[in-house]
């Protein structure tokens, strides 16, 4: 007779990492990255999609002050 509270605890987490893997629960930095697809033209650096247009005349001002939105973005904002 012994305690099994340690080997029942293993086996549920394996079962429930198994069942995340299968629902395709994991990281969020995965879906993140891919979320980003507004791209500066000038320096390469991304934007989530939902940035709004402030964002991005804020990142123009800072980084690139002789550049407009458009050169910087020229596809538009996306949903801004």
């Amino acid at each position: 007779m012994g305690g099994g509270n340690a080997q029942k605890s293993a086996t549920a987490r394996t079962r429930a990492q198994e069942k995340a893997r299968k629902a395709g629960k994991g990281s969020q930095l995965q879906k993140n990255a891919a979320a980003q697809n507004i791209v500066c033209q000038i320096c390469r650096s991304s934007f989530l999609c939902t940035s709004s247009e402030a964002k991005l005349k804020e990142h123009v001002e800072s980084k690139h002050d002789k550049k407009t939105l458009q050169d910087c973005f020229p596809g538009g904002t996306g949903d801004a």
